[in-house]
């Protein structure tokens, strides 16, 4: 079977021949040096096989990285400023923060720029039998907040609701327009990210959400839908309140499953058979502070929870492997996938 026949079956629950996964791990970031168990960690990678060609990225910058007394600084083409000083990146300017009358100076990025997709196009020709999962990413939540600074944003709706719509609607259009881009090139999947979740519950009332953005998820999920292939959505948080609305309008994969955000066990009884999801492995606790046969458990239960539809599940971590985590429980890991995945 081949890798899109496996990814494929898996999330449309029929039957995969193996469990896909989609693990990895920056050795380099690890505190933890074992150059041995380092090794190993590289020894057991190997066993899983490369079915998903994943990054598929159109995005462009308009300023490119510069470092300056320790910073990387970048400015991308929605013109939103980037700052990273060793200890990830972080928006730095808003090029819409002042107010919308911003907006009448303001140029948006042309989907059809020259060259966008020319990185992309060249490592589709090199897909193979490989499952392609193309991106929208900081797709709508995060995208206006990066415009309008995130406090902003919050409040836009209620106070200028006119003036939200119109921009939401903007953005809307422009990622209409890359995603039919995706479909030209025949991906099987289109993976969106908006962060909409903190620990404990939804950034918003869940009825706020539905009023202003889930019509537009929609038109973007029903044209992935209608062109064929898979809406996969990275929500990181706890989004449970908005998961069935999620699923009526389309939602193939949720990425991640943020175990200590969410009930795994009410994720497979309430969702299990219709939605698959990718991910689980908690970093923030048993992969940081378990033992190796902590880890091995937890691996099992993920599978028997949420593979036992015929499919439903592709493996991996509930978010990045933190930098404190044991190599020791990065190899339990990878060893308990290995044993479903071969």
């Amino acid at each position: 079977m081949t890798g899109k026949e496996t990814y494929t079956r898996a999330i449309e629950f029929r039957n995969p021949s193996y469990l896909p996964c989609t693990l990895g791990v920056d050795l380099d970031w690890l505190q933890d040096k074992d150059e041995a168990k380092r090794a190993r960690v590289r020894e057991l990678a190997v066993l899983f096989p490369d079915d998903l060609l994943g990054g598929l990225d159109g995005a462009r910058n308009a300023v490119e990285p510069v470092r300056r007394d320790g910073v990387i600084r970048w400015t991308d083409e929605w013109q939103t400023g980037w700052a990273d000083d060793g200890h990830g990146a972080k928006t730095a300017v808003y090029p819409l923060e002042r107010g919308y009358e911003a907006l009448a100076g303001y140029t948006f990025p042309d989907p059809d720029l020259p060259g966008r997709f020319d990185v992309a196009d060249a490592r589709l020709q090199q897909r193979g039998d490989r499952y392609a999962r193309s991106t929208v990413w900081f797709t709508l939540f995060e995208r206006l907040w990066m415009l309008r600074g995130f406090e902003n944003l919050l409040i836009d709706p209620y106070t200028n609701e006119r003036e939200f719509c119109r921009l939401r609607d903007r953005v809307v259009d422009y990622n209409l327009a890359i995603i039919d881009r995706w479909i030209e090139r025949g991906v099987d999947a289109v993976f969106f990210s908006d962060d909409w979740g903190w620990q404990r519950g939804l950034l918003m009332r869940p009825d706020d959400w539905r009023r202003f953005y889930k019509p537009s998820y929609r038109r973007m999920f029903e044209r992935v839908r209608s062109g064929g292939a898979h809406v996969w959505m990275h929500l990181c948080g706890d989004v449970t309140t908005i998961l069935p609305d999620l699923v009526e309008i389309g939602l193939n994969v949720l990425n991640p499953v943020q175990s200590q955000a969410m009930d795994v066990r009410h994720l497979s009884r309430e969702f299990g058979g219709k939605l698959c999801f990718n991910g689980g492995v908690d970093v923030q606790g048993t992969l940081v502070r378990g033992t190796p046969d902590d880890v091995r458990r937890e691996v099992h239960t993920l599978i028997a929870l949420f593979g036992r539809y015929g499919g439903g599940y592709i493996g991996g971590t509930s978010h990045s492997i933190m930098p404190e985590t044991p190599l020791d429980n990065v190899i339990a890991m990878y060893e308990a996938f290995a044993e479903v995945t071969r």
